[in-house]
């Protein structure tokens, strides 16, 4: 080995606070979109969601041949309920979806940890035919971090976002 030769391999100090520097500005800028797309991620599952538990209250009324209704509450403290029941005339009231024996209450889906909520409780009724039992289109609101999508239903019992 040559005596001149005392090259040492490693990072000076400036080069190490250059690279802390440009990391802390990139984190800077991608924290805030990355908080964005966690909050419209967290709104498109649940809006997903509740379109799932509407289909199955619709697709349940047509295999019952009964009316199913589908209500959806809003959780106190946040968050949101789904309940799906079997409405045979004798009243949603008395159907205790909390109890898993009660053979009318078809489904529940319960996200009350999330932080999506809904405008109100909304309660959507299909008939035996699949279709919606009312005189008008059933809209319900969901937001999320100020961000809000729709779902609408319409009288043949399409549930989408427009109620054709």
């Amino acid at each position: 080995m040559a005596a001149g030769n005392n090259k040492h391999s490693g990072f000076t100090l400036i080069e190490l606070l250059v690279t802390i520097a440009v990391a802390v500005i990139l984190a800077t800028i991608a924290v805030p979109s990355f908080q964005s797309m966690i909050a419209t991620n967290r709104l498109a599952a649940d809006y997903n969601a509740m379109l799932a538990g509407l289909n199955y209250a619709r697709s349940e009324a047509v295999a019952h041949r009964e009316k199913v209704t589908a209500v959806l509450s809003q959780v106190v403290g946040g968050g949101w309920r789904l309940e799906v029941k079997l409405d045979d005339g004798s009243g949603l009231g008395s159907i205790d979806c909390s109890d898993p024996m009660d053979a009318k209450c078809l489904q529940v889906r319960d996200k009350s940890s999330s932080p999506v909520s809904i405008d109100s409780s909304n309660v959507v009724t299909f008939t035996s035919l699949g279709r919606l039992a009312g005189i008008a289109c059933k809209k319900i609101d969901v937001s999320h971090d100020g961000k809000t999508e729709s779902i609408r239903v319409g009288l043949a019992g399409k549930i989408g976002n427009d109620c054709a």
